[in-house]
């Protein structure tokens, strides 16, 4: 076998090694970007179901209840408010989500009135205390405050 043969046989195989290897590795970065999107997603909306379902069993037992959710927040949460008009039910948490580079929203409706403002550091990435208290307002219009700490 003379030495150019060689070279040019071991330039094949490697061509041929990294046709194969590019795309793989293309493929397999964005399948593994798609999963850590589902993944927060499925993450928020069990965050925002459980505290809905939370507010309602602290609504119903009335002042002074309270209950602190640990939860884990992902990353790309954007902004997390209270949407509000109890005169006309309207109780929404929504969380605006960037993901892909998209803004996508994620709302959870409640069945009672809930209130509550949050920070940008409230909802950032990390393991947060979440808490739900009953409260009332100076009417007497029961209602549950809902706060990150």
């Amino acid at each position: 076998m003379k030495k150019g043969q060689a070279a040019t046989e071991y330039i094949l195989v490697s061509s041929l090694i990294l046709i194969i290897f590019i795309p793989a590795t293309i493929l397999f970065l964005i399948n593994i970007r798609n999963s850590n999107d589902d993944l927060a997603i499925s993450k928020l909306n069990k965050i925002g179901n459980d505290i809905v379902d939370n507010a309602v069993e602290v609504f119903y037992q009335g002042e002074p209840a309270k209950v602190t959710m640990k939860e884990s927040l992902p990353a790309g949460i954007v902004n997390m408010t209270i949407l509000k008009d109890w005169s006309s039910s309207v109780n929404q948490i929504v969380f605006l989500v960037s993901l892909k580079g998209k803004n996508n929203e994620l709302v959870f409706d409640s069945d009672v009135n809930i209130d509550g403002s949050f920070t940008k550091n409230q909802f950032s990435k990390g393991i947060k205390n979440i808490v739900l208290e009953a409260k009332s307002t100076s009417n007497g219009v029961p209602y549950v405050n809902i706060s990150i700490k």
